[in-house]
This record gives C-alpha cells, sequence and structure tokens, in this order.
C-alpha cells in the first residue's frame, strides 16, 4: 500500500480511487510529455471527436442527450462553445495577418497614401468629436483619443479590438435569446437552461463551420472561396431548424414558422449587442 502524493489517500492500484491521480513518482521525460500532448488532442477519452462528429451531423441531438442524462461520453457544452470559439477567432486572427503579408506593391504605396492623407487630416483637428450627454468628461477624450487612433492606423487597432470584443458580446446574447424563446415555447413549460443550451449547441456548430471555412480557403482556390462560404447560409438555416425540430419536438411546418419569428428578434438583438460592442471598443 503506497500513499497517493496528491492527497494522501492509501493506493490499492496505479490510480487513486480518491482523486484519480496516477502514481508515477519518476520525472517524466520530453517524449512522455510529447505523448500526453499527442494524446489529449487525439483521443481526449473519445469524448472530443464523438461531440463534434454528433454536433455536425444531428442538429439538437447533443442538447437532447444532455438534458436527457446522456452526458459523460460528451464534452459539456460550455467547454464545447470555448474550444470552438477560441479555435474559430483564432483562426480569423492568423488569416488576417497572412491577408495582409500578401499584399502587393501597389497596394501598400495607396496605403502609404491614405496613411498620409490621414495625417494631413488629422493635422486640421477633424477628431474635434463635440458631445455634451451623460459621462461627458469620461467619454470624450477616450471618443477623441480613438478617432485620432483610427485615423494613424486606418482603423486596425479599432478593428482589432472589435473582433476581440465580439466573442464576450455573444456570451451577452445567447442569454438574451435564450431569454426570448421562452415565449415561443411556452406550452409545454420549458426551463431557461434548455433555451440557453440549444443556443450554445447551436453556436458552437456556426463556428465550427465557420473554423473549417477559413482552414480550407487556405488550401482551395480563390474562385472557389465564393462559392465555399454562400453555401454557410443554407446549411445555417437547415441546421438551425432542424435544432429547434429535433429537441422541441414540432412539426418541420411550426418550426420554420417560429424560426422565421424568432431570427426578426435574433437579428434585432444581434444588431443591440454589435453596436454595443462596437462603442465599448471605443472607449
Amino acid at each position: 500500500m503506497t500513499q497517493c502524493q496528491n492527497c494522501k489517500a492509501q493506493l490499492s492500484g496505479p490510480y487513486c480511487a480518491q482523486c484519480g491521480q496516477k502514481h508515477n513518482l519518476n520525472i517524466p521525460s520530453v517524449l512522455n510529455f510529447l505523448g500526453e500532448f499527442t494524446e489529449a488532442f487525439t483521443h481526449a477519452d473519445s469524448r472530443l471527436w464523438r461531440t463534434l462528429w454528433l454536433l455536425l451531423v444531428r442538429p439538437g441531438e447533443l442538447p437532447k442527450r444532455y438534458f436527457a442524462g446522456q452526458r459523460a461520453q460528451f464534452l459539456p457544452p460550455l467547454r464545447l462553445y470555448l474550444l470552438i470559439t477560441i479555435g474559430f477567432f483564432l483562426l480569423l486572427s492568423i488569416d488576417a495577418r497572412m491577408g495582409d503579408t500578401n499584399v502587393d506593391t501597389p497596394l501598400i504605396e495607396v496605403r502609404a497614401e491614405e496613411a498620409a492623407d490621414a495625417a494631413a487630416i488629422e493635422q486640421g483637428k477633424p477628431c474635434d468629436v463635440q458631445y455634451s450627454g451623460p459621462a461627458k468628461d469620461y467619454l470624450l477624450p477616450k471618443i477623441q483619443r480613438a478617432c485620432e487612433q483610427a485615423l494613424n492606423d486606418n482603423g486596425e487597432s479599432l478593428s482589432q479590438r472589435f473582433i476581440a470584443n465580439v466573442p464576450k458580446g455573444m456570451f451577452v446574447l445567447m442569454p438574451l435569446f435564450a431569454a426570448t424563446m421562452m415565449l415561443w415555447y411556452w406550452r409545454p413549460r420549458r426551463y431557461f437552461m434548455e433555451h440557453l443550451i440549444l443556443q450554445v449547441s447551436n453556436h458552437s456548430a456556426m463556428f465550427l463551420v465557420g473554423s473549417m471555412v477559413v482552414s480550407l480557403e487556405w488550401v482551395l482556390p480563390v474562385v472557389l472561396h465564393g462559392p465555399l462560404e454562400l453555401a454557410l447560409l443554407p446549411y445555417g438555416l437547415f441546421y438551425c431548424v432542424t435544432s429547434l425540430r429535433v429537441y422541441y419536438q414540432q412539426s418541420p411546418a411550426l418550426s420554420w414558422f417560429k424560426f422565421g419569428s424568432l431570427m426578426l428578434v435574433y437579428g434585432l438583438l444581434l444588431i443591440l449587442v454589435l453596436v454595443t460592442t462596437g462603442i465599448a471598443s471605443i472607449i
């Protein structure tokens, strides 16, 4: 019998029954470390690949199984969403940097001329913003600095801040939209968390497909980029409607009707969140 080095419980095998840690006092080698790293990304107890596959090909099935109690064999919804969104916005950042490094000389010259024009305009104080609303002493200097910085770097820093803040805005959008869905699905009674988990799952699927499209555009000819991005629209419509029909167990016609009306609400909320995110990026 040996004690676990983590929780001091008595061991009866290679793994601790109290905390689950493997009993191994040897210092891991580089090969051991790389092996664990590879296993974490290729196996992940098979849950990652099982979850991603079901997420892509069976709309609404993951939330349905989650609330049916089948949770051990899939990644938790929030962890899955964070994993996918981090990957998606990382790919967008890499894609933007690749686009910047692939510009040709004439475009660089045009940007140089634009920067010179912006500097000339800046000398004429185009950022003399007039604002007399609430919190004037706090907001006005920030708005002026953001305007000057946008003129200096052609809006690049503002764009980067906006993209960085979009994931935070989505964390606000999904609960708001889930709350409004309770009006569309009030009989039989549904809990708020049901709508929220469904929205987390649907947004995860859209970000995952977006990540796949961005990755494919790196290897496919430019002529195929447009059709590939255009194909996202019918897939997104089919996916969202199917998820509503599968989870709420309603007819296709009713699901399409509710989807259409819900999209009007979603569009309004999305505009509100994006505008608020834009203002937050400025100040």
